[in-house]
């Protein structure tokens, strides 16, 4: 079996994560531009566009609904997966280095550094999965 080559992002890849069915591949680099491709062909199916830092991490829910991304801009974002609409951010006071979903997907943990005066954080945010 050959390999799939995965072309599209313009930077260095920092994350890659499959979805809970494995049929669907997320990338995150620091091109800025989250990425979606299908993993039977490696077709790239879509991209988040809105961070205007590298984007360090990624998670999709365990549905495959939403998306959240950490990112060098000092946020986190969270995204629809089949629309790639950005449903909210959420401001840090660093740079945001980690994120990732609970089991149920009603709640996401984030990991920012220390920036200036502000110390390192880790943050529970809970999802509203009726009204995001």
């Amino acid at each position: 079996m050959r390999p799939i080559l995965l072309k599209g992002h313009e930077r260095s890849i920092t994350c890659v994560k499959y979805n809970a069915d494995g049929d669907l591949i997320f990338t995150a680099a620091k091109d800025l531009v989250p990425t979606l491709w299908f993993a039977d062909s490696g077709e790239r199916m879509g991209t988040y566009n809105g961070h205007l830092g590298a984007v360090w991490d990624l998670d999709p829910s365990w549905d495959s609904v939403m998306l959240v991304t950490a990112s060098a801009d000092q946020q986190v974002k969270l995204w629809e997966i089949e629309t790639g609409e950005e449903l909210l951010t959420y401001p840090h006071p660093g740079p945001v280095r980690s994120v990732s979903f609970d089991d149920a997907g009603l709640r996401f943990v984030s990991c920012s550094d220390k920036f200036s005066d502000s110390p390192h954080s880790i943050q529970i945010f809970e999802v509203n999965r009726n009204d995001p």
